[in-house]
């Protein structure tokens, strides 16, 4: 499975693929998308796959020192596989970005160049994920791409003080998926927040892969340095070379931008927004995770993702045996029925704003952490974005919502930090002033095990209330109480 010295002939290929590219490789547009951006524009939504190592430790990170025989698959694997994509065209979806390596440096594929690998001696079912998955693609014309982590913690090579040492063994891995898998559309890099940004050797690598895969789209996560709020045209792209934005998982602002520039000159960067399926953030399957966003939000989150010539990928991670969460890929479905889009049906050719009871809310706080409203503020309780909060400046503290309308409701939804809310009661305002119409216990603490440090409460009004606002009293907190999103039913 390692492999010291290239193959001549192939070498030959790939020199031949760097000239083509040379000439070929259209000019950037300022104001407008190239071929490539655009047809991943078209492309709009599409199924993110977590899945490996990290699946059978039940972890979200590993650290690269799990024996390969952890990873254990089913003798049918690449029959589930294929069933991942089969549900992403089911749900309308139009691409899969599958996990070939992550951070663990467990790899998914046979590489020659590593016994960290689904083809290990110690391993009973070695079946190349990567294969299935792209096979599947190419057969139900869904879009193959591919997520791989430049951060490798377990390939001795990445210790070495010599960077360029890994630079060609991440190069080697390229090459194997750049040219067995077929039609590569996406590369998504990530875990470059280890090294400093000269050490990746960005512009070589992305050549390299352009020179086997001219139209695949490259991107680093955290491209710009910035969460999408605070990205203004004009920003320095921080991994350059790049043909997209990222930064999971936030969605983009309402106005994205986008126009960035490297050494003077601009390019044009779309946004993919990454979205887990899991309400508490879960980008790998975990069994005690059994949360679900509901077709709801999920509309909001197509909604929003895609609005403005931007992508959407939602994370639906197999669990052990290979199988998707049923729930999971029921509400994808209804949310293809909803949308009009299942089986790959067309996209609306104008996509109608969702309405939810707290589309349109407004909030108010008595405190804002260091009254830095743009990152902390009120509004982001209500936003429908899960990875933006509002965090209070006191350990007790109100947030005021006023309803767009007038609404009837009796269940609640928080997402707030982990156990930052210990105590709260829900007030309605009257003549004599708020007045409660539900009262919590002080709540238990709970263990979630959530990547993103999310909590959840879940209650129901004693009888339905009717009423354009109402305001959420914590009287008791961990100090820093935060609410990441309020949804009503």
């Amino acid at each position: 499975m390692r492999q010291l010295t290239y193959i001549y002939k192939t070498a030959c290929t790939f020199c031949l693929g760097a000239m083509l590219y040379a000439c070929s490789a259209p000019e950037k547009q300022v104001s407008q998308p190239t071929k490539g951006q655009q047809a991943m524009i078209d492309r709009k939504y599409g199924m993110f796959l977590h899945f490996g190592m990290n699946t059978y430790l039940n972890v979200e990170w590993s650290d690269g020192t799990a024996p390969a025989s952890t990873y254990a698959p089913p003798a049918d694997m690449a029959e589930k596989a294929a069933g991942w994509v089969k549900n992403a065209k089911r749900a309308g979806m139009r691409s899969i970005v599958l996990t070939t390596k992550h951070h663990d440096g467990f790899c998914l594929w046979d590489s020659k160049y590593t016994e960290y690998d689904i083809a290990n001696p110690t391993i009973e079912n070695k079946v190349d994920i990567v294969k299935a998955v792209s096979d599947a693609c190419h057969k139900e014309g869904v879009a193959f791409s591919v997520y791989y982590s430049l951060w490798d913690r377990h390939e001795p090579s990445y210790q070495k003080s010599d960077k360029r040492v890994y630079i060609q063994y991440m190069k080697n891995q390229l090459q194997e998926l750049m040219t067995q898998y077929g039609t590569v559309h996406e590369l998504w890099f990530d875990g470059a927040w280890d090294r400093k940004t000269e050490d990746w050797h960005l512009q070589e690598v992305y050549d390299f892969v352009k020179s086997m895969q001219p139209d695949c789209q490259i991107s680093t996560n955290w491209t710009i340095g910035k969460r999408p709020v605070d990205m203004q045209e004009g920003d320095s792209i921080i991994y350059f070379p790049s043909d997209f934005r990222l930064w999971d998982p936030f969605l983009p602002v309402k106005d994205d931008p986008k126009i960035y520039k490297h050494s003077g000159k601009e390019y044009y960067l779309p946004f993919e927004s990454t979205q887990t399926i899991s309400v508490i953030g879960s980008w790998f399957n975990h069994p005690e995770d059994s949360t679900i966003r509901d077709v709801e939000e999920l509309e909001e989150i197509f909604y929003v993702s895609t609005s403005n010539d931007n992508c959407l990928l939602l994370n639906i991670p197999p669990a052990t045996n290979g199988e998707q969460n049923p729930k999971a890929i029921e509400n994808v479905m209804q949310l293809a029925r909803l949308l009009g889009i299942e089986g790959g049906k067309e996209f609306p050719k104008k996509l109608n704003r969702p309405q939810s009871i707290t589309t349109d809310a407004r909030a108010m706080a008595s405190s804002v952490h260091k009254n830095d409203t743009l990152h902390h503020g009120a509004s982001y309780a209500v936003d429908s974005d899960v990875s933006t909060s509002w965090t209070a400046g006191d350990s007790l503290a109100w947030i005021t919502v006023a309803l767009d309308r007038e609404a009837t409701f009796d269940k609640f939804f928080i997402i707030e930090g982990e156990n930052s809310i210990r105590k709260f009661a829900i007030e309605v305002e009257k003549e004599d002033g708020w007045i409660p119409v539900y009262q919590s216990d002080v709540l238990p603490e709970t263990r979630l095990n959530s990547f993103m440090g999310y909590g959840t409460i879940e209650f129901s009004l004693p009888e339905p209330l009717s009423t354009g606002s109402f305001r959420m009293n914590i009287q008791q907190s961990n100090g820093q109480p935060s609410i990441y999103s309020i949804r009503l039913k």
